[in-house]
């Protein structure tokens, strides 16, 4: 019985949990090397390590399954794990640290487009969140772990030799969870394997490989692809400018993806994340001790607070999410500074709670929103080129921001915070003007957002209110649905394209008599 027998929604929250183990390894990061920061004179330039991992995803990455690429990129991230546990200088240190990169580089890429891939629309956002809140368990891991060894060990290398450890710990399971999941099968249908494809959304739905909804599911992946396929699928379509090109507009979805992905250092939260102890101390004027206790403690917060965006994502959508935080987390941004400036002990008090509003915020949208969204308005033809491409360029942005933020803090200081607090409030009507709704919607259904001469948010707005009259339809007459003109209304790029297809059509395309599946998905394309 393939994948371990999990059919339905226990599949999907079995690789929700497999990539919460692929996330760990980004918190671990970030609690480890924010530990490094305040008690050694150490640089890393694992950021570039992961630009590098992320990078080569967006070039070789779709000749690779997703859940071969999880394999292959952990390989350099157990070797660095190795060379960092086994470091005797600096320089071996820093090697270490760079082959890790390139490793969780390319899973950090990767992770997002299988999660995508193989979650139901209405629970996509769902689990990735889920997912996400495993990297808060990561840095919650290897902050208190690494508090209680400092304490015990605070002039030894075991602190940081057994912090790097848990990363070789957390890919290795990681790695063998996988094992026994499946691929995508929108990445199978891409490649022709549609016996495979068919078996992964018939588990999927818990529906027989016949029934009606797997058959339908596979049809709109196929022809969702092939149209993407025949507007083409190369880094030169995408740099191209094509006259009169009637495809799937796929040079503003990865300039929006990208755009998405790297608000994220730009609103503060990466300095937030390796700065947080020396922010306390230095800014809010805590003692070096309770500096550590408070990030601490705010980290705690951090994931309690993540539960909420669980729910939030879908039922309020990223839209909202995204433009409601980045104001917050803007005018955050803006009293945290006025209360630096003026720095007394009562302002102190109120600095640590704008910073533990922050974190609230910033989880609620930016946290785990934008490697949702960025990824899933991409089409399954460059999902591999353009997620790539949106982590590499976080990657960089979090090396340049993490090298500027001390120059900006010794020549600026308070006024550090106030360049994030614009970035915050420029990253809302951003979203506002280009960014449609996801929540719910299929991925195939995205591609109609982007057809040539539509109003992508407008679009958006339009597909989802057709399938929410769907479902209460579907809820009013016992599976019917819609009927008439109407029926087709439903943003999926089968129906959109002009290409309706009686329903009785498709059951006949894939099932004989008896129900069981014949034929492949190869059929619907003819």
């Amino acid at each position: 019985m393939p994948y371990l027998g999990l059919r339905g929604n226990k599949l999907p929250v079995a690789i929700s949990l497999a990539a919460g183990m692929g996330w760990i390894l980004f918190g671990l990061d970030n609690a480890i090397l924010g530990a490094v920061i305040t008690t050694t004179a150490f640089t890393s330039l694992f950021e570039l390590g992961c630009f590098v991992g992320a990078l080569l995803v967006s070039l070789f990455g779709d000749r690779f399954s997703r859940r071969g690429l999880l394999f292959i990129y952990t390989l350099p991230m157990v070797v660095g794990s190795v060379i960092q546990v086994a470091a005797q200088n600096t320089a071996m240190l820093i090697v270490g640290r760079m082959v890790a990169g390139v490793g969780l580089g390319g899973i950090t890429s990767t992770l997002p487009s299988w999660q995508n891939e193989t979650s139901p629309a209405k629970l996509r956002g769902t689990v990735i969140c889920t997912s996400l809140s495993f990297l808060i368990i990561g840095q919650l891991i290897a902050y208190w772990a690494g508090y209680g060894l400092l304490q015990q060990f605070p002039t030894q290398d075991i602190t940081w030799r057994l912090l790097f450890a848990l990363q070789t710990i957390s890919v290795s399971i990681m790695a063998f969870m996988v094992l026994f999941m499946p691929e995508s099968p929108r990445w199978l249908i891409a490649h022709g394997k549609y016996d495979q494809a068919r078996t992964v959304v018939s588990c999927l739905l818990n529906r027989p490989e016949g029934d009606v909804l797997v058959n339908e599911q596979i049809e709109d992946m196929t022809r969702a692809i092939t149209f993407e396929q025949e507007h083409g699928a190369s880094w030169a379509d995408l740099v191209t400018w094509k006259k009169n090109d009637d495809g799937p507009r796929e040079k503003r979805r990865v300039i929006t993806a990208c755009c998405i992905q790297i608000a994220q250092p730009f609103s503060g939260s990466t300095v937030l994340s390796f700065y947080l102890t020396t922010i306390f101390e230095g800014s809010v004027g805590f003692s070096e001790h309770l500096s550590t206790l408070m990030s601490g403690f705010l980290q705690v917060w951090f994931l309690v607070a993540s539960i909420l965006t669980w729910i939030l994502i879908e039922r309020a959508g990223r839209r909202n999410c995204f433009i409601v935080t980045a104001i917050c987390m803007g005018i955050t941004m803006v009293v945290l500074a006025a209360m630096v400036k003026v720095n007394t002990r009562p302002t102190g008090y109120v600095a640590t709670v704008c910073l533990f509003l922050y974190q609230s915020f910033f989880t609620w949208g930016c946290m785990a929103g934008v490697w949702c969204y960025s990824n899933e308005i991409l089409s399954t033809t460059y999902r591999a080129k353009g997620g790539g491409l949106c982590v590499a360029l976080q990657w960089l942005f979090d090396f340049v921001i993490l090298q500027v933020t001390p120059i900006g803090i010794s020549q600026i200081g308070w006024g550090m915070f106030l360049v994030f607090a614009v970035f915050n409030f420029a990253y809302a009507p951003l979203v506002w003007l280009f960014c449609p709704e996801t929540a719910g919607v299929p991925l195939e259904s995205i591609d109609a957002m982007y057809l040539p001469g539509v109003d992508t948010v407008k679009e958006s707005v339009r597909i989802r209110r057709y399938m929410q009259e769907e479902a209460i339809a579907r809820r009013e007459h016992g599976g019917d649905g819609l009927k008439g003109s109407r029926a087709h209304e439903l943003g999926r790029i089968t129906s959109l394209m002009g290409e309706n297809k009686p329903e009785e059509t498709r059951i006949e395309a894939y099932a004989s008599p008896d129900g069981s599946a014949k034929g492949n998905a190869a059929a619907t394309i003819e």
